[in-house]
């Protein structure tokens, strides 16, 4: 399997890993590796966090799309609306 962000810019690196988000191939300068903090319930309803956190492969398109779901921008305004003071 080839990566393909490698296969958009007319290169050919071979893949070491696949997207968690889109399942594209990818190579090791493409692959964006973060952790994913598994939880527990315990007595009482409590949720917990597993120690060690368990990982997760993305490419770039579908880390950026995570992170902004994880912290939402203002929406932008509407062409030709003003925006408000």
């Amino acid at each position: 399997m080839k990566c393909f962000d490698c296969a958009t810019h007319g290169e050919a690196s071979s893949a070491v890993a696949v997207c968690a988000g889109c399942g594209a191939g990818l190579c090791l300068e493409h692959a964006h590796v973060n952790p994913r903090w598994l939880t527990m319930t315990t007595a009482i309803n409590r949720t917990v966090s597993v120690e060690p956190p368990a990982r997760v492969v993305q490419c770039g398109l579908c880390a950026h799309a995570d992170e902004a779901a994880a912290h939402p921008a203002a929406p932008a305004n509407r062409r030709g609306a003003k925006a408000r003071p």
